[in-house]
């Protein structure tokens, strides 16, 4: 793909790792930002990368950015807020002006949040074929799943590929910990554990999936993205001390708390944990399968676990005041 490649929410945490993979690649970037952010002090000296504020939630046209794009990475989303506004109206907005374009392939980032693992036994691999929820658990996985059902119907309408991305909890760079470990509080944290590994994805891995997705359009499909070695939660944990937090760890068997979770009422009111749903799609012990990834859009590289996290722990620790 010689054209160049369009990603939204390139000011964000994946969008970022995917521009500066997109520049290695040799593509040329369009990258779209929200009015007001600040951009990476290297991107203006960069005649690659062409950068344009806009909000997608609102009626700024985007034909210039869209013209002659050989593909859209779509990174924008609300991790929190108003997810109707900035994951499902932006998504509207995005697939008509992508329509309206001629855009010939979208790669969207999804989330492992849309997956039903009440569908799975415990200890069982987690691919591809698990199917999506019915509704999502809360209200960033239920726009998740609103979004990509927008994207496999604008696909089908308007005639555009379409690759779905469903990455684990993305860590990286200033950004370590992830809710499949356990709840904390102040210097305490409670590691919810039954046994299975950790679903983490580096953000690096996920630029470079992203990328070589934009560049190998395959129909509509759906790939899971999952670094090699998972961890189990002590080997997690074991890393992350590195930063000497947390000072005291309480171990909580996972079926204490689905007891807990049982007898509960279901309710959106109550703490995550105490919801079967949540419980069960943070911390049920499974296995990962990346097979598809690899075989898709490998080859790929990515750091040890250990280095990983080390990096993602120092970055953090420097950005804290």
């Amino acid at each position: 793909m010689s054209a160049p490649v369009v990603i939204t929410g390139a000011g964000g945490f994946v969008g970022r790792h995917t521009v500066a993979y997109a520049r290695q690649s040799g593509l040329d970037v369009r990258a779209l930002v929200r009015p007001g952010s600040t951009v990476p002090s290297d991107w203006p000296n960069d005649p690659g990368i062409t950068v344009y504020k806009a909000d997608l939630a609102g009626d700024t046209p985007l034909a210039d950015m869209l013209e002659h794009a050989g593909a859209v990475i779509h990174a924008a989303a609300a991790m929190t807020g108003n997810h109707d506004r900035d994951t499902i109206r932006a998504s509207r907005n995005l697939i008509a002006q992508i329509a309206a374009s001629g855009v010939g392939h979208v790669v969207l980032v999804s989330s492992l949040s849309v997956c039903d693992v009440s569908t799975l036994a415990d200890h069982e691999t987690l691919c591809e074929d698990c199917p999506s929820c019915a509704r999502g658990r809360d209200a960033y996985a239920q726009a998740k799943l609103e979004q990509e059902h927008l994207f496999r119907d604008g696909a089908a309408q308007h005639g555009f590929t379409l690759t779905i991305l469903r990455p684990g909890a993305v860590y990286g760079p200033g950004r370590a910990f992830n809710a499949h470990i356990g709840p904390s509080l102040g210097a305490v944290m409670v590691m919810v554990d039954g046994g299975g590994t950790v679903p983490l994805c580096q953000v690096g891995l996920l630029a470079q999936c992203l990328v070589h997705a934009a560049r190998r359009p395959n129909g509509i499909e759906t790939i899971n993205i999952f670094d090699d070695a998972l961890p189990d939660r002590d080997h997690f944990l074991s890393a992350f001390r590195q930063c000497g937090w947390p000072r005291l760890a309480l171990f909580m068997p996972l079926g204490l708390m689905r007891l807990l979770a049982r007898i509960t009422p279901d309710s959106t009111a109550m703490p995550g944990l105490l919801r079967s749903d949540v419980l069960e799609a943070r911390h049920k012990p499974l296995r990962y399968s990346n097979a598809l990834m690899h075989e898709r859009l490998g080859p790929v590289t990515m750091m040890p676990f250990e280095q990983a996290m080390q990096q993602a722990i120092q970055i953090e620790q420097d950005q804290t005041p």
